[in-house]
């Protein structure tokens, strides 16, 4: 609550220095460039959350990929690549399972 006051307050100030100064029309011109960056800055804040494993055990990360146990590096980057050809978002498999690919891949590299 207190930091929508703070930024509401801002946001005024800001308004009052372009009305003053004569640049209200390049700030209205310029205000869906500044939303769309401020959108994304808040999207790159929460990806860093999601971008955390969500693989809890080898066995699981060996399972989502159809391997054993021990398979070498370039089996698990065979299977990995296998898997993204029929799962990936853009060819309109499911982000979830995607995710789950790459988390698994990302643990078991990261093992090796």
């Amino acid at each position: 609550m207190i930091m929508i006051l703070i930024l509401s307050v801002f946001f005024l100030a800001i308004l009052g220095l372009l009305i003053k100064f004569k640049v209200l029309g390049y700030f209205i011109y310029l205000l869906p460039y500044i939303l769309r960056n401020l959108t994304n800055l808040s999207k790159f804040k929460t990806k860093s959350r999601k971008s955390q494993s969500i693989i809890s055990s080898e066995e699981e990360a060996y399972e989502i990929l159809g391997l054993k146990p021990g398979d070498s590096i370039e089996k698990i980057e065979e299977s990995y690549r296998n898997l993204m050809k029929k799962n990936h978002p853009d060819s309109g498999g499911s982000e979830y399972i995607a995710k789950k690919i790459n988390s698994a891949r990302e643990f078991l590299i990261k093992l090796k």
